[in-house]
């Protein structure tokens, strides 16, 4: 029984702190004061690890609880899962794309010297939108509590902090440069 609540609570930080990253990520650009740009990136980034290393707890907790038979054979063909087989899909999928966003952000320092990888490293770190998404899907889809009033007030909590980042991040842009783009 402590695994599974390991693998609920996991679960549910995992969301709460890529959320975070993903607030951060979307209103970093807009803020000018460099300090400040700089202690927004550090929590990005802590925010996107942590997400990462519970993400992992979650995993490993929801393949070791013998409450739902999980399979590791989930991370590879999730249709396998006898548990709710459309809600493992979209929760491996977010996996997928949150592990790209998180290598993609982690070369970004080594391979910006290239041209060509700073003009696509952008749309390869979209992936982070799709996983975040995708794993916002998977909590709605796969959750044990997703009907109880805390774990709504969680989901529609997140949703709400980032719709607001997006909101803000259009209005803080200039019209003429409005859209995803830095300045």
């Amino acid at each position: 029984m402590t695994i599974w609540y390991l693998a609920r609570a996991a679960g549910v930080v995992t969301m709460v702190m890529f959320t975070l990253s993903a607030v951060l990520g979307i209103v970093m650009p807009s803020i000018r004061r460099p300090a400040t740009r700089f202690g927004l990136q550090y929590v990005h980034r802590s925010a996107a690890v942590t997400g990462l290393v519970l993400l992992a707890t979650h995993i490993i907790a929801v393949i070791a609880d013998s409450y739902v038979s999980i399979s590791p054979l989930v991370l590879v063909w999730p249709f396998a899962s006898g548990y709710r087989p459309f809600a493992m899909v979209v929760g491996v999928l977010a996996l997928y794309s949150l592990v790209l966003a998180s290598l993609v952000g982690a070369s970004r320092g080594r391979l910006a010297v290239s041209a060509r990888f700073t003009k696509y490293w952008r749309k390869l770190h979209i992936a982070a939108s799709v996983g975040w998404l995708l794993s916002i899907g998977h909590a709605l889809l796969a959750g044990t509590d997703r009907g109880t009033p805390w774990m709504v007030a969680i989901t529609l909590g997140c949703l709400t902090a980032v719709a607001t980042a997006a909101a803000y991040r259009l209005n803080a842009t200039p019209k003429l440069t409005r859209g995803w783009r830095t300045q």
